[in-house]
């Protein structure tokens, strides 16, 4: 694990040599590591998860559910940021993690988008929402936007992490890039 961190960690050094005011970590996966990359580097990375976060925060919700990969649900680098925000993450049953898991890649990742697929989905969030007393869902994958959507989803709010981190980049854009007029 060192030594993926040290070889993301010189990526990000050479982007910042190369004039890049900042970095994304558009992956969930590399964020088991994103402390110790950002450590070995002074590159700013905006994280995925960080940006998620600031997302929920903005829309006070309280109760999430998260779908995504098994690794995604399995691990605490997504949850963990959530709870010392203040924010509950939920995780699906252990007899719906498989379901999702295996609809994201044999389906999603293919470009396979089918209704069954996205009822499936649907069912198992709204069973969460019921259960778990939820304001909102997290979609933890960058496939499941293909397939669900807030207007799927009347009673909660439902958010793609891939788009809150493009929105987020694009404020640090606007942030840092100096203005035409001065």
């Amino acid at each position: 694990m060192r030594k993926i961190a040290g070889y993301v960690g010189a990526a990000a050094n050479n982007l910042l040599k190369a004039g890049c005011d900042f970095g994304l970590m558009c992956g969930n996966t590399p964020h088991l590591l994103f402390d110790k990359i950002q450590a070995r580097t002074d590159l700013s990375l905006l994280s995925i998860v960080e940006t998620a976060v600031a997302a929920a925060q903005q829309l006070h919700l309280q109760r999430l559910a998260l779908l995504g990969t098994k690794f995604t649900m399995q691990n605490d680098f997504f949850i963990k940021p959530f709870r010392e925000a203040g924010i509950e993450v939920c995780r699906p049953s252990e007899n719906d993690q498989p379901i999702i898991h295996q609809k994201i890649v044999d389906k999603l990742e293919n470009g396979i988008v089918k209704k069954e697929t996205k009822q499936q989905l649907m069912t198992i969030i709204n069973k969460m929402v019921q259960k778990d007393h939820l304001d909102g869902a997290v979609l933890g994958c960058t496939e499941l936007p293909s397939i669900l959507g807030q207007e799927d989803f009347k009673n909660i709010q439902v958010f793609d992490i891939a788009q809150v981190q493009i929105k987020a980049a694009v404020d640090q854009l606007l942030k840092t890039t100096p203005s035409q007029n001065s």
